[in-house]
């Protein structure tokens, strides 16, 4: 896809087309044709971003399964989760080989349809993943630090960060043209178009609202609320255990903590009709109710969520900062190969965090024994080549925590 200045006409164009294809009487332009910048090196392009495919495809098909084999859906945290291993196949299915094929074409025989949509679908996946990031993070601050909240319903949430993934990509349609030169040139250039984005309608101001709006500023949300939860579960680590029970059918509450000399004191206060449900809070990892907040585990999946969100960003930026200056620097003939090499590399490190995901899914679910036994055959530790024979009953800790 193009870019075109205003005072560019479609005469000039369709010249540019048959000047970038020599020798016009052989070349038959309803065949694809690969990039002259890219005419060497297409091959390993195609190998890497098969194996990403591949790879990512498999690794968020075994999140799904196993989401829904150890009912851990049920877990709003794992429901989000299972959201982000969605998009990530719609990434490694259908945006990537698109994507792929648009890079390493050169001339455009995809339709007028693809034209117009390809921004979209290459857009709104990448979106949803960031905005699934966002609901995270907001619902885990408000099951750690505001717990007496009511949490919003994680199917509703999912809706809606799919029906505004969608919505921020359909201005794309807006800055998109499209010549067809089977109608201007006849038979010989039947499905063949030039597809092309129109500067002249300002997109670079539509691409920067894109960039602050759905990557700077979920970031910075993101990381604020990580380190406030972060901040409460490491108040909740060292605090003394002190319960807050509410009542369903009165309007008293009941706060329960001890005292320095050992007795348990309890205290009343009139709460209102919205705290009902009850929520102990725990200095220690003991676990009464389905209510109560396990600290251990709960940093353990915090620690999770920062390292999947660092992964996807890093994974991203390189592309985003490209998106955002490419149309402040004009290709020629000079600096078109370096630019196709390097765009086509940074969509190829965006793509590798659908394979991130799946392997930190699996490093913080599997058991201990496990990590031991992966670490002793990539030598990394051991441990278990020291560690003695245990005599007994045989560790019966199931391979998934749930």
């Amino acid at each position: 896809m193009a870019l075109v200045d205003a005072e560019e006409t479609y005469i000039e164009l369709i010249f540019k087309f048959f000047q970038d294809n020599n020798e016009t009487d052989n070349v038959d332009f309803t065949r694809p044709h690969v990039r002259p910048s890219l005419r060497y090196v297409y091959p390993m392009f195609m190998f890497l971003h098969a194996v990403i495919g591949i790879a990512g495809f498999v690794g968020n098909i075994g999140i799904l399964f196993i989401i829904g084999k150890h009912r851990l859906y049920r877990d709003q945290t794992h429901f989000f989760l299972g959201n982000i291993a969605f998009a990530d196949i719609i990434k490694c299915v259908v945006v990537l080989p698109i994507t792929l094929a648009n890079l390493l074409i050169h001339n455009w025989i995809f339709g007028s349809f693809l034209c117009f949509f390809l921004p979209m679908i290459q857009c709104f996946p990448i979106h949803a993943s960031m905005l699934t990031y966002l609901m995270i993070a907001i619902d885990r601050y408000r099951f750690i630090v505001t717990p007496f909240k009511t949490r919003a319903p994680t199917g509703l949430c999912i809706i809606g960060v799919w029906v505004a993934a969608v919505c921020v990509v359909l201005p794309y349609a807006v800055y998109i043209k499209f010549i067809d030169l089977g109608a201007i040139l006849g038979y010989r250039f039947e499905g063949v178009g030039i597809c092309y984005v129109n500067q002249e309608r300002h997109i670079e101001e539509y691409i920067r609202a894109m960039f602050v709006t759905m990557y700077a500023m979920p970031l910075a949300v993101i990381g604020f609320l990580c380190v406030k939860v972060s901040a409460e579960l490491k108040m909740l680590e060292t605090r003394p255990m002190y319960s807050v029970h509410y009542s369903s059918n009165t309007n008293s509450s009941q706060v329960t903590w001890p005292e320095q000399n050992g007795n348990v004191k309890n205290d009343s206060s009139t709460a209102s009709n919205e705290y009902k449900p009850k929520h102990t809070y725990h200095g220690n990892n003991n676990q009464d109710t389905d209510d109560d907040i396990d600290v251990d585990k709960e940093k353990r999946t915090q620690n999770y969520i920062i390292t999947m969100v660092t992964l996807f960003a890093m994974c991203w930026c390189p592309l985003n900062i490209l998106i955002l200056v490419q149309y402040f620097v004009h290709e020629n003939g000079d600096n078109t190969g370096h630019f196709d090499i390097t765009y086509i590399t940074f969509t190829w490190f965006g793509f590798l965090s659908t394979c991130t995901n799946p392997v930190l899914f699996a490093s913080c679910h599997m058991s201990d024994s496990t990590k031991d036994r992966l670490k002793g055959y990539f030598r990394f530790s051991t441990r278990g080549k020291q560690k003695p024979a245990r005599r007994g009953k045989p560790d019966q800790r199931r391979e998934f925590r749930i």
